[in-house]
């Protein structure tokens, strides 16, 4: 199964190209939104994320910190990317979905646009050797994956929207199997990232702590 994925993901690229920079686009815009909203953050919410982020910077730099929990951390990372998975994977599955999934997918951008922006603003250059330490390593491989999810499941709302407006009644079961063998070959990257933001990511962030005074 998974050498013919391999084998068919260039052309399956290449057919969903337009979807695929739709979709990437979305993503970005989140990104954008997010490192924006930080222009308009009052001091009183900016503060008392600065008094959090302090107190985790004291703690990653403590002989006693046990806030970074391996096991919790990785749970929590499959409890929200499964979530994240499973809501866009039903949605792909609706006529009317790609406009939720591109929505799901914008707040998933926002999130990372806003961490990144309130570290950079919080601790200028040093926020920069953070943000890269507590957001790449598993960020490499959950990025790929929330765009490639929603790139299949907004392809597959597509053709369900389009047998709905022709109001002809395909045969899918061919599609719905390539699409749910490639939700899971999704999921396993989603559970190789959690891995590495679990065991991987906070070795990074206690050495790029080091390096900074807040």
């Amino acid at each position: 199964m998974f050498q013919r994925l391999c084998r068919n993901l260039p052309a399956y690229i290449r057919e969903n190209l337009g979807i695929y920079t739709l979709v990437t686009s979305f993503f970005c815009l989140g990104i954008i939104a997010g490192a924006f909203l930080i222009r308009f953050s009052g001091e009183e919410q900016l503060g008392e994320l600065n008094t959090t982020l302090a107190l985790f910077f004291r703690g990653l730099k403590g002989e006693t910190f046990k806030a970074l929990k391996p096991v919790e951390l990785l749970s929590a990372s499959y409890r929200k990317n499964v979530l994240f998975l499973l809501i866009t994977w039903l949605l792909g599955l609706a006529w009317f979905g790609f406009p939720l999934i591109l929505v799901t997918l914008m707040f998933k951008g926002f999130a990372l646009g806003f961490t990144v922006a309130f570290l950079v603003r919080r601790v200028a250059l040093k926020g920069v050797v953070f943000g890269l330490a507590a957001l790449l390593p598993h960020n490499f491989l959950f990025v790929p994956a929330y765009i490639a999810a929603a790139t299949a499941a907004t392809s597959f709302s597509f053709l369900k929207l389009n047998d709905r407006l022709t109001k002809k009644k395909t045969d899918r079961n061919h599609y719905y199997r390539q699409y749910c063998y490639f939700m899971f070959s999704v999921l396993l990257l989603m559970l190789a990232g959690g891995l590495v933001e679990a065991y991987i990511t906070p070795v990074f962030m206690q050495l790029a702590a080091s390096i900074i005074t807040l």
